[in-house]
């Protein structure tokens, strides 16, 4: 197609979109999937055409698919959020742009027409940004509809001649004096300060605050851009602009992680690494550059992956060879750190050799004071101190990719066993760690060492527990961090919002609290050199052990006090939040344990504790306190993948691992309370629906169990006798021709082992589901199956296959019986009993508030009278959070089908992973 033709696709859509993608620095076409290829700081040419435009967008999700799994389910999640909005339903999230437009249009066009069309361009076109496809390029460029609703709005702006060249300007700019969008973010970032950058990773609103000046300065421009001339003609302001995509932000739940998830990934396009040489080539001190801004010491932490055995990184960025070896290699990979308490994040990796240089003398080497760090589950080592200036002579590098996934175990504590020894030029000096102005989240370079003094920031004479860098200014950072974010939500909160947005606010301040506690939780200890079997073990001193629960237990605390009273309903939202403790015994070896005295574990019962977790190489195993004594002692194993693959030939997404738990040295096959496992899931696995955890015992796949997904697979398990793995379990059905509209929700509960079918092949989606199919369903979808009551209902017998299910939902709290002594199994589940029984589930799994008002929540359904009394308080929470109601009506007294108890199950499992 020419493009010198008038303007055909999508102008306003196009920048209402460009928040995200215009930061993505131009990367030439030929180059896509050269990822590794070096390129200059600033050499990358601006792209001319569209097609160079969306290149760009492939060279940024070249650099997303290289990162951790979970980031790029974020954006595969946000694209089909973003895709089920209903332009009749949602047109109001563009009204600050439409508002100025309508009054300009002829009375004669079809406004509804327009509006319908205009919206959904919007949707496509931001689509586009989250997973560019060509062919959804070309769908968009050759939509009559989008054609036809667009040209009566170029005309009435004025502008009758903008062609396809003058937007892609307008978006990109010309490669000569015209920056566009893109290069005018461009410019704007390369000027923010350390914790500017910072905040724009991870700070939404700092994201907006950018785009109101961008574009605030683009629509000034109107002598270089005929589409900022058109829109300053209707009026139309960089605020409004900004405003539109506040709105989305605020309606789509799943934008903000989306968002973080591309602007890391632009990190990794643009990092680069500097590099100070010493002791005669024999030593290499490490920085990072990202989008040209030095990152801060602190926020950033290296790892080897793999490499010599005598290469040895530092999490400080030092990587050292002995004084008797000649050269050696290594892959480099380095992690931006969540200040929110979240994974860290790869933003670079290169492989590296270190060489001596020809008749160098060695000089003393210098002593970071610890193990260096193998792997990314490793226990990060003390910082030895602040990274030197780098040398003029390095040369950047762009992040090639990367793709081992961080250990759930990972702290950004430093090891609190450590004593640094101060070492000689070149050797930093050891007094400046610390954390940097302006964003209290990250960590101290300074590590604390038990009785040895301290080299945080300041004198380097701190004591290991106290001061800067230490474990409780680690701590203190969390919770500070944490309680501006509740303030911020109670502020919302205040500002009297829709019902589904007082959802979504609830629900986020109860996820920050649980990640405010898992990042406290962390503890590195470091683990003895594996065995030749392979076994890495931690003993847990008691006297530490005492001084590490005490501060958990006060900082959850302030937690759990910061998110009381928050939804105004009277319910404790902070009855749900899970407090452990986690201690990361590395990556190295294949098998770790744990050891925990019995002071410690009386000392977590009576302060608030609910797990004691082991991480190791990725996985971890969190075992609950309540009711046991004496000494503890957790194993976990990675098994070797043929033993999962004797078992099943379903495609493996991880390791096969085991655990063991022991009291006073006696195993338990089996656990009275379910104990929680996390296990890492390939980078190529991480976007699947297909996902679930197999167990095996005597080598045969006894059952599947459901959890929730992101870069690891979580689940409670009661099982400690059998190996588990995760694979992906596609399981097909003959019978699905009338129900497409629920295949992809029927394969992904099935998948999880929560349906199945009722023969081979068969699922019989249009049958009613009975009470005891759901109360089954409903317990394996929340793993409940540690649940039990004793139940009287005449109807269920002990000896009946649901039995088990109905007593663990009946405890839990998700269903009672139709009258104090019958349950009725086999009685159909009505649409509304079911949106009631998945919100109690849910609200049992936390974070989900009671409705105060379920009349006003249901308002905009036809039917929504016909919801009896007592379940409209669960109906209205299941409509609000799109689980139910469809088209305007909710349908209450209708039977569920199995293709519609699938669909409501499979949105629930989403809802909780959101």
């Amino acid at each position: 197609m020419t493009w010198k033709r008038k303007m055909t696709l999508s102008t306003l859509a196009a920048v209402l979109a460009s928040g995200a993608a215009a930061a993505v620095p131009p990367r030439p076409a030929a180059d896509i999937g050269l990822i590794g290829h070096a390129y200059a700081a600033g050499s990358l040419p601006q792209p001319g055409t569209i097609d160079q435009a969306l290149a760009q967008l492939y060279a940024l999700h070249a650099a997303l698919l290289a990162g951790d799994p979970a980031d790029y389910r974020d954006v595969l999640n946000f694209r089909e959020e973003l895709r089920s909005l209903d332009p009749a339903a949602e047109f109001a999230l563009a009204a600050p742009v439409w508002d100025k437009i309508q009054p300009k249009l002829a009375a004669t066009e079809d406004l509804e027409f327009i509006k319908s069309n205009l919206f959904l361009l919007m949707r496509d076109t931001i689509a586009l940004l989250y997973a560019p496809e060509a062919s959804d390029l070309q769908a968009i460029r050759s939509n009559a509809d989008y054609r036809r609703a667009l040209v009566p709005i170029v005309r009435a702006g004025g502008v009758d001649d903008l062609t396809m060249d003058e937007v892609v300007e307008f978006m990109y700019g010309n490669g000569a004096g015209k920056r566009g969008v893109e290069g005018t973010i461009r410019e704007f970032v390369s000027r923010l300060s350390q914790p500017e950058l910072m905040q724009l990773l991870f700070m939404p609103e700092k994201r907006n605050e950018l785009m109101l000046r961008v574009l605030t300065d683009m629509l000034g421009r109107t002598g270089d851009y005929a589409f900022s001339r058109m829109l300053q003609a209707y009026g139309i302001t960089g605020a409004d602009l900004v405003k539109v995509l506040g709105n989305v932000q605020e309606r789509l739940q799943l934008e903000k992680p989306a968002g973080t998830a591309l602007l890391v990934a632009l990190m990794r396009m643009t990092s680069s690494e500097l590099v100070k040489v010493g002791n005669g080539g024999r030593m290499h001190q490490y920085s990072l550059l990202l989008n040209g801004i030095a990152a801060p010491e602190g926020a950033i932490r290296w790892y080897k992956i793999e490499g010599d055995d005598d290469v040895r990184v530092f999490v400080n960025g030092l990587v050292t060879i002995p004084d008797d070896s000649a050269a050696g290699s290594a892959l480099l990979q380095a992690k931006l750190i969540n200040p929110y308490g979240g994974p860290e994040k790869i933003v670079f990796e290169k492989r590296i050799t270190l060489s001596a240089e020809s008749g160098a003398t060695p000089s003393p080497s210098p002593d970071p004071g610890a193990s260096p760090t193998p792997g990314p589950g490793t226990s990060p080592s003390p910082d030895p101190g602040a990274s030197p200036t780098p040398g003029p002579g390095t040369s950047p590098s762009p992040d090639p990719g990367a793709s081992p996934t961080p250990g759930p175990g990972t702290s950004p504590s430093p090891d609190p066993g450590a004593s640094p020894t101060p070492a000689p030029t070149p050797t930093p000096d050891p007094g400046t760690g610390g954390g940097f102005p302006g964003f209290p989240g990250f960590p101290g370079g300074g590590f604390p060492g038990g009785g040895t003094p301290g080299s945080g920031s300041g004198s380097g004479s701190e004591s290991g527990n106290a001061g800067p860098g230490s474990i409780a200014e680690r701590i203190r950072s969390i919770v500070e961090q944490y309680i501006a974010r509740i303030e911020a939500i109670r502020r919302e909160l205040a500002a009297s919002p829709t019902p589904a947005q007082r959802i979504a606010l609830i629900r986020e301040a109860f996820k920050a609290a649980q990640e405010a506690l898992d990042a406290i939780a962390k503890i590195n200890l470091t683990a003895l050199e594996p065995d030749p079997a392979g076994l890495s073990g931690i003993k847990w001193d008691s006297a530490d052990a005492l001084a590490s629960l005490a501060a958990v237990s006060e900082a959850a605390a302030s937690v759990k006090s910061a998110l009381e009273g928050l939804d105004g309903s009277g319910s404790d939202l902070t009855k749900k939040l899970r407090v452990s403790v986690q201690l990361d015994a590395g990556s190295a070896g294949s098998s770790w344990s744990l050891e925990v005295p019995q002071e410690a574990l009386t000392a977590a019962q009576t302060s608030g504790i609910q797990y004691i977790g082991l991480a190791g190489g990725g996985a971890q195993v969190s075992v609950p306190v309540d009711g046991r004594s004496g000494d503890l002692q957790i194993s976990l194993t990675h098994e070797d993948d043929s033993e999962v693959r004797k078992a099943t030939d379903l495609p493996l997404a991880s390791g096969g691992y085991s655990f063991k738990v022991r009291q006073n040295g006696q195993a338990s096959a089996a656990a009275a309370k379910p104990l929680r496992l996390s296990l890492p899931v390939s980078a190529d696995s991480a976007g699947s629906d297909l996902l679930g955890l197999v167990r095996i015992r005597a080598g045969r796949a006894v059952d599947f169990q459901a959890g929730t997904v992101s870069s690891v697979y979580e689940a409670d398990v009661l099982d400690s006798a059998a190996v588990y793995a995760v694979v992906e379990n596609k399981v097909e059905f003959t019978d699905l021709a009338n129900a497409k509209w629920a295949e992809t929700s029927i394969q992904g509960i099935a998948a999880k082992g929560i349906m199945t079918g009722v023969a081979a092949g068969k699922f019989d989606p249009s049958r009613s589901v009975t009470r005891a199919e759901i109360a089954k369903m409903i317990v394996r979808a929340f793993n409940l199956e540690g649940s039990s009551a004793d139940i009287a209902f005449k109807d269920v017998k002990a000896t009946d296959w649901f039995a088990p299910y109905v007593a663990a939902a009946v405890a839990s709290g998700i269903t009672n019986g139709r009258s104090s002594d019958s349950f009725a199994p086999g009685a159909p589940v009505s649409r509304q009993e079911l949106a009631v029984m998945v919100t109690r589930a849910m609200q049992a799994a936390g974070g989900y508030p009671a409705l105060t008002n379920p009349d006003a929540a249901l308002a905009a359904y036809k039917d929504q009278a016909s919801v009896a009394a007592s379940l409209r308080p669960g109906v209205a929470l299941a409509a609000q959070l799109g689980i139910v109601g469809s088209g305007g009506v909710l349908q209450p007294a209708k039977p569920a089908s199995r293709a519609e108890a699938a669909v409501i199950l499979y949105r629930t499992l989403k809802q909780l992973q959101s």
